[in-house]
C-alpha cells in the first residue's frame, strides 16, 4: 500500500500502484494527460487531490477529503474484475467511466454527482437502490451504455428544461419534456428484474420518475426491458402502466413497442401520472375463454346451436353493436364469416367496478369491450374464427366478464381474480357461474334441457333489459309483415320470423319467478317479465 501522510506534496505525471493508494493529509496532483492507476482500493481520507489527469482504479474508491479538477476535465476510469464501491463523498467526478471487462461492477456506497460524462463500458452499476442513494448529473452531461449495459436504481438529471430527450439509466431509458412549465430535476428509479405491486401480469422490471416541480407538462418516455423478463407476456403489444388508487392503469394509445431493440416508446404522459407514480409494462391484451349458449337457436337434439344466418350469409361482416342500446364504436370487421360453426356476433365486455362489487359493476365500469364470434358449441372465438379471443383492458384486478347478444339478456359472471398470465375464463353454462342479482325471482340465465346447463334468456325483441309482453308484441308485428333477415325478431335466429319465435319469448316469460316484490323479476298478477341481473 502506498500511504502519504500529513504535509507531502506530490505530483503525478504517470504513477502505478500494486496494491493500495491512501491519502492522509498530502496534497497531490495528478496533471493533465497523466494516469495514476492504484490495483486496489483507492482511499483519500484527509488532504487535497487534485486530478486534472486519470485515475484508474481496480478497487475501491473513498473520498472523504478535497477532490477537485482545475481543467473539469478529470476522469476516473474503473477497470479490472470484482465488484467495488464508489464513495465520491461531496467532489463532482467530472468523468467517470465504468469498464470492468473482467465481470463484477461498481456500486454507490454514497451519492455522487457526474460533471460532464458517465460511460459504462462493461460490468454492472448500481446505485444501490434499497437506499437513498443517486447518481446526479446536469441536463448538458453525456451519458453513454455499451449494448446490454444499464444503471440500476436512481439517476437524477438537474437543471431540466423542456424540449431535448435525455439519456438516463440505459441508451433507452430516455425522458423528454413539453408544455406547462417544466420540473426543475427529474429523478428515475428503474429496477431490473424485480416484481411490480401485486400479483398481475407484468414484465419483471419497474420503473419510478419523480418530478422536482413543474406542471402541466406532458412526458414521452422510453422504457427498456430485456426478453429474459417478459414473464409470458407477449413483446410485440407490450404497452406502460402505471399504479394509482390500487391499481395498476394502462396506456394504451401513442405507444410504439421496438421488438429489436426491446423499448416501448410512450408520447404525451401527463404530468399527474408521470411523477411520484409506479410504473411497470405488461401486455394489455387477455385472453377470455368464455362459453355461452343462446336459448334461441339452441337445438336439444345436437345439443349445438344452429349455424342458420351463417349458411344463409345473413350475418354481417361488420359487428352490429354500434346502435343503441349498446353503442359500441368498435371497428371490427372481416372479409368473410371465419368458418362454417359461427352462429351470430356477441359482445364481450369486462368491468371493474371500484368497490369491488358485483352491483356496481355497471357499464361506466368498463374497462374492456370487443365484438366477437360466437360458436354453435358456445365458444367465444375471435375474428379469425379461433375460440379464446384477445381483449386488450385498460386496468387490472379482479373484474367481472359480461356477455351481451342482440335479443337475449345479458348475463355477467362474478368476480373473476386477474392473473400473471393475462387470462379470464367463465362457463355461463353452469348456474353457479353466472351473477345472479339480489331479490331476483328467476335465475339469471335459463335452464335448458336441465339444471345441469344454462343459457341466455330468449325473447328479447326490443334490446331492452327485460322480455315481456312487449316483446311478443314487436315479435307477432314482425310475422304480420312477413319480416325476414339479420332482425331482432328472429329469436331462434333462423332467418324466419314465425309462431317459433313468439314461443320462446312467451317461454321465456312463463319462467319467470313467482315473487311479486322481487327488484329485478317480477310475476303478479297483471305483469309476467324476466330481467337481466346485470347492472344497468
Amino acid at each position: 500500500m502506498i500511504k502519504f501522510p500529513v504535509a507531502v506534496a506530490a505530483v503525478f505525471a504517470a504513477f502505478s500502484v500494486k496494491s493500495q493508494f491512501y491519502n492522509n493529509g498530502a496534497t497531490i496532483k495528478i496533471s493533465n494527460g497523466a494516469v495514476l492507476s492504484c490495483a486496489g482500493t483507492f482511499t483519500n481520507a484527509a488532504g487535497t487531490i487534485t486530478n486534472d489527469g486519470k485515475i484508474e482504479v481496480q478497487g475501491d474508491f473513498i473520498n472523504s477529503a478535497a477532490y477537485n479538477s482545475t481543467l473539469n476535465e478529470d476522469s476516473l476510469l474503473f477497470t479490472g474484475a470484482g465488484s467495488v464501491t464508489l464513495n465520491a463523498g461531496l467532489a463532482t467526478l467530472n468523468n467517470v467511466q465504468v469498464n470492468k471487462t473482467g465481470g463484477g461492477g461498481v456500486t454507490l456506497a454514497a451519492s455522487a454527482t457526474i460533471g460532464n460524462m458517465f460511460d459504462l463500458k462493461a460490468g454492472t452499476f448500481s446505485t444501490n437502490p434499497a437506499t437513498a442513494f443517486e447518481l446526479s448529473a446536469p441536463f448538458g452531461a453525456t451519458f453513454t451504455y455499451a449494448a446490454g449495459t444499464e444503471v440500476i436504481g436512481k439517476v437524477r438529471r438537474t437543471g431540466w428544461s423542456n424540449g431535448t430527450p435525455k439519456v438516463f439509466n440505459a441508451t433507452n431509458m430516455v425522458i423528454n419534456t413539453a408544455g406547462g412549465t417544466a420540473p426543475t430535476s427529474l429523478l428515475v428509479n428503474m429496477i431490473p428484474n424485480s416484481d411490480p405491486a401485486g400479483t398481475e401480469r407484468e414484465v419483471k422490471r419497474t420503473f419510478s420518475f419523480t418530478a422536482t416541480g413543474g406542471s402541466g407538462y406532458n412526458a414521452d418516455v422510453t422504457f427498456p426491458y430485456k426478453a429474459t423478463e417478459l414473464n409470458t407476456n407477449t413483446e410485440a403489444t407490450l404497452a406502460p402502466w402505471y399504479f394509482t388508487a390500487s391499481e395498476w392503469n394502462a396506456k394504451l394509445a401513442g405507444n410504439t413497442v421496438n421488438v429489436a431493440a426491446d423499448f416501448v416508446a410512450a408520447t404525451a404522459i401527463p404530468s399527474a401520472n408521470f411523477s411520484g407514480l409506479p410504473w411497470k409494462l405488461a401486455d394489455p391484451n387477455y385472453a377470455f375463454s368464455v362459453n355461452t349458449i343462446l336459448r334461441g337457436p339452441w337445438n336439444p337434439a345436437t345439443g349445438l346451436m344452429n349455424t342458420t344466418l351463417n349458411a344463409g350469409g345473413i350475418i354481417p361482416l361488420s359487428q352490429p353493436y354500434n346502435v343503441a342500446p349498446f353503442n359500441y364504436a368498435g371497428t371490427e370487421s372481416v372479409a368473410s364469416i371465419p368458418n362454417a360453426d359461427v352462429v351470430d356476433w356477441v359482445l364481450l365486455e369486462i368491468r371493474k367496478p371500484a368497490s369491488g362489487l358485483p352491483a356496481d359493476a355497471n357499464s361506466s365500469t368498463l374497462i374492456g369491450r370487443k365484438a366477437v364470434f360466437l360458436l354453435n358449441n358456445g365458444s367465444l372465438a375471435d375474428l379469425n374464427g379461433t375460440p379464446i379471443p384477445l381483449m386488450a383492458i385498460n386496468k387490472q384486478g379482479a373484474s367481472f366478464i359480461v356477455v351481451q347478444h342482440r335479443n337475449h339478456l345479458a348475463a355477467m359472471s362474478n368476480s373473476l381474480p386477474s392473473n400473471a398470465t393475462g387470462t379470464f375464463a367463465n362457463n355461463f353454462g353452469v348456474l353457479a357461474n353466472v351473477y345472479k342479482a339480489p331479490g331476483a325471482a328467476s335465475d339469471p340465465v335459463s335452464a335448458l334441457i336441465s339444471s345441469a346447463s344454462f343459457g341466455l334468456w330468449a325473447g328479447n325483441a326490443n334490446t331492452n333489459t327485460s322480455v315481456n309482453a312487449a316483446d311478443v308484441s314487436v315479435i307477432k308485428a314482425a310475422i304480420s309483415n312477413s319480416v325476414t333477415g339479420y332482425v331482432l325478431t328472429d329469436i331462434n335466429l333462423s332467418n324466419s320470423i314465425n309462431a317459433s319465435d313468439a314461443a320462446i319469448a312467451k317461454s321465456t316469460i312463463s319462467a319467470s319467478g313467482t315473487t311479486s316484490t322481487a327488484s329485478r323479476q317480477s310475476n303478479n298478477a297483471t305483469t309476467k317479465v324476466v330481467v337481466s341481473s346485470v347492472p344497468d
